[in-house]
């Protein structure tokens, strides 16, 4: 049994070149792709700093996102606050002053590793989402463990790695001939980012001492300016005309991304830092066999052992520098053997097999100690029947009311009873209110009477629908006075229910807004038939809901509401990258009707909080697609499992949800309620509190358009002495989901396990 990759979130302050850089593109390389995917975030960006590490990592198929390049700080936060909830653990690299803000506001929050490369980046900031601080060496992990107290144990050591394999010295001779540089010139190099505290001007004076004893001496200056001090790099190269090294003694290479190669092509290292962490640089000159001069830096006196792998000089001392440089310039043995010491060091402690099982060990534990959402408690049974209740009129004038055509209205206290009998005590059902006003102001509650009265003789729970596409005759749903027509409708029927019942009712006052706006003001498939007008009707829509729950509650402030909208998945065709922003945009809009009922969009409609009580998502086979292009199914590469676009809705709200429709046609419908049943356990498992998965339809109805007979619901038309008559395989596919309950693993649907056994042709109908 397989199942989904752990999916893994890296958070830089910036991308640069450096060593957190170098450990998240190693770690990709070697996670195994079937049980980890590394997207990387970066929040940051400025002028001057190079894209290499962009072109690395998304050469090796990395979700690069550079959409905070263009965000104000406040912005990226949100935006992040967004993001994480879909990830199963995030690591932030670099002391990044965005997550920590974005974790306050997430309303799932993942576990989070930090990685710090710095002591100063570990005594930063707080520490108490922190599951684990990861130093790359000793004097890192123990400042983050003063900042945990009563857990010091979560602050541990996995050392920068290094890929072994890659410093092949065979090519020395090549590249030594492709810089200019003869085969038996001594040549010594320094390998990074162009940063202060790197003391790179110790070393040019370093090499003006030995150049004056050795003028046969070649030196490389390997790494291009640091960003944010760019003054620094020309005042290197000033220093080194000064000394006289330029240009043929000294050769400044700016960044490379063949510093694997080039490292093999030295003869000796030099490291002369202060105040950094542990220098990812010097494990990668152990791997190239080189003879490393270091001054006694934090990480490097883990990684050398004076005199044994490397020399140590004092820090700001170029003299003492130079004299290490002459000694390993004239002493070939004393080169090999320490460059063979450092290299058995970095086989044993820093080559990626070592480091990445750590990391794997880290992030499984992690990913393990995620609690998991509280049982459900907010409906009468978790899974759930839904009865199709649309009422729109078609572009032929014929209205549709598949309430009265699939009979329900005339049998629901049967209905009702028997899919309580199938432990269905929750149901969605809905008011016609084409039927209950057909005079403007005037209510005849006659057709929703019986079936109130059937869901109390039965004993069940309806989430009553007031609006499922259609509203009366005379109203224009554009025009001026349907919101208020709305509400007195919406107000009215709450009055009727508190009349006739003692529960606590459950209300959808407006079914399907984003839908019910794209289909009816801009494809013009649904009624009002217009276009261009979406986002206008979807405000009329939002706010028909805002004010009706407000009315509502005058009346009965125990009420409870549910907003029921589709979730969808919109793909960027890998062919067609530049039009990644359009398809975001669509996907985004898929929560304008939420964020404008909870306030957060268009707040003078008078949303709030209050208002986005419980969220119904909506999902079917075609619920992804790629943008301009076709939709994507079950085992297709870009398709997003069900249970991350719960992660993602829940994350953004923090509101309890449930699967308000689902449903196939045909054969497959045992196959599909089983990988729904699946995601929304393993949603449930990643703290998503999914409180039921309603089956929709739970009858066969006709078809909006064509009177086709639709075979997508657990039920028949035809009734027996027992009721309708039941699909058998889906019957006994929902009864082994209710017997797993709401947390139990399943065995048979899986992701990655019976793609194959599910048609590609089968859609849901309507």
């Amino acid at each position: 049994m397989t199942t989904e990759p752990t999916r893994i979130l890296f958070v830089f302050a910036w991308l640069v070149v450096g060593g957190e850089e170098t450990e998240v593109r190693l770690l990709a390389k070697a996670l195994d792709p079937s049980r980890y995917r590394i997207d990387v975030v970066a929040c940051f960006r400025k002028d001057g700093m190079p894209e290499q590490t962009h072109r690395q990592l998304e050469a090796l198929g990395i979700d690069v996102d550079r959409t905070p390049y263009d965000l104000s700080f406040e912005d990226t936060v949100a935006y992040l606050a967004k993001k994480v909830a879909a990830y199963d653990v995030v690591i932030s690299s670099q002391n990044v002053a965005d997550i920590y803000p974005a974790l306050e506001r997430a309303h799932l929050r993942p576990p989070l590793i930090e990685h710090g490369g710095l002591v100063s980046e570990a005594l930063a900031g707080p520490k108490h989402f922190t599951n684990f601080y990861v130093g790359v060496c000793r004097s890192i992990r123990d400042a983050a463990a003063t900042h945990m107290p009563g857990r010091e144990h979560h602050s541990l050591v996995i050392p920068s790695m290094v890929e072994l394999s890659a410093f092949n010295p065979a090519g020395r001779d090549a590249t030594r001939t492709a810089l200019g540089i003869a085969a038996d010139r001594p040549l010594i190099g320094w390998v990074g980012r162009l940063d202060r505290k790197k003391r790179v001007e110790d070393f040019i004076e370093a090499a003006a001492i030995v150049h004056r004893e050795l003028p046969e001496a070649s030196f490389l200056i390997i790494g291009g300016p640091d960003a944010f001090m760019p003054d620094y790099a020309e005042d290197l190269r000033s220093l080194a005309a000064r000394r006289g090294l330029l240009p043929t003694t000294l050769q400044f290479l700016g960044d490379r991304d063949d510093v694997p190669r080039i490292l093999p092509a030295l003869d000796i290292f030099v490291w002369l830092s202060r105040g950094e962490g542990m220098p990812h640089v010097v494990a990668e000159a152990g791997a190239a066999r080189l003879a490393v001069i270091a001054t006694p830096d934090n990480g490097a006196l883990e990684q050398i052992e004076d005199g044994i792998s490397g020399l140590f000089v004092p820090h700001e001392d170029p003299p003492a520098a130079a004299a290490a440089i002459m000694r390993l310039a004239g002493d070939a043995q004393l080169r090999a053997r320490l460059g063979d010491a450092l290299h058995r060091k970095v086989a044993a402690d820093y080559d990626v097999p070592v480091v990445v099982e750590k990391w794997q060990r880290l992030i499984d534990e992690v990913v393990a100690e995620r609690a998991a959402a509280p049982a459900p408690a907010l409906f009468r049974s978790f899974y759930q029947g839904g009865f199709e209740c649309s009422t729109h009129k078609l572009r032929n004038g014929r209205r549709l009311d598949i309430i009265a055509s699939s009979e329900h209205d005339r049998n629901a206290v049967e209905d009702y009873q028997q899919l309580a009998g199938l432990g269905m005590r929750t149901v969605r059902d809905g008011l016609r209110w084409h039927r209950i006003e057909q005079q403007p102001g005037r209510y005849d509650f006659s057709s929703f009477l019986p079936m109130l009265a059937a869901a109390q003789r039965s004993g069940t729970e309806v989430i009553w629908d007031l609006l499922h596409y259609g509203w009366p005759d005379d109203l224009d749903p554009l025009g001026p006075h349907f919101v208020r027509r709305f509400v007195h409708f919406a107000a009215t029927a709450a009055r009727v229910v508190r009349e006739e019942s003692d529960a606590v009712p459950f209300y959808a006052p407006v079914n399907e807004i984003s839908f019910t706006a794209w289909g009816g003001a801009d494809a013009a498939s649904i009624n009002p038939f217009a276009r261009g007008r979406g986002f206008e009707f979807k405000v009329q829509l939002a706010r028909a809901a805002i004010e009706a729950i407000n009315a509502i509650l005058d009346i009965e402030p125990r009420a409870r509401f549910v907003h029921c909208d589709p979730i969808i998945n919109v793909i960027t065709d890998p062919r067609r990258p530049h039009e990644f922003g359009a398809a975001e945009g669509h996907r985004q809009a898929q929560f304008q009707a939420w964020d404008m009922i909870g306030g957060t969009l268009w707040p003078q409609l008078g949303g709030s909080p209050r208002h986005l009580d419980i969220i119904g998502v909506n999902y079917y086979s075609n619920n992804q697609w790629i943008h301009g292009g076709p939709p994507i199914d079950l085992g297709h590469p870009l398709y997003r499992p069900l249970h991350r676009l719960l992660m993602e809705t829940y994350g953004r709200y923090g509101k309890p949800l449930f699967i308000a429709e689902t449903g196939i046609e045909f054969e497959r419908r045992p196959d599909w309620l089983a990988y729904v049943g699946d995601e929304a356990r393993l949603a449930r498992l990643k703290g998503v509190p999914v409180e039921g998965v309603c089956l929709y339809p739970i009858l066969n109805h006709f078809g909006w358009d064509d009177d086709r007979p639709c075979q997508n619901g657990l039920l028949e038309h035809h009734r027996e002495a027992g009721g309708r008559r039941m699909f058998a395989p889906l019957g006994q596919e929902l009864s082994r989901q209710q017997s797993l309950g709401p947390l139990s693993a399943s065995s048979k649907c899986i992701p990655g396990v019976r793609h194959d056994a599910i048609p590609e042709a089968a859609t849901v109908s309507r």
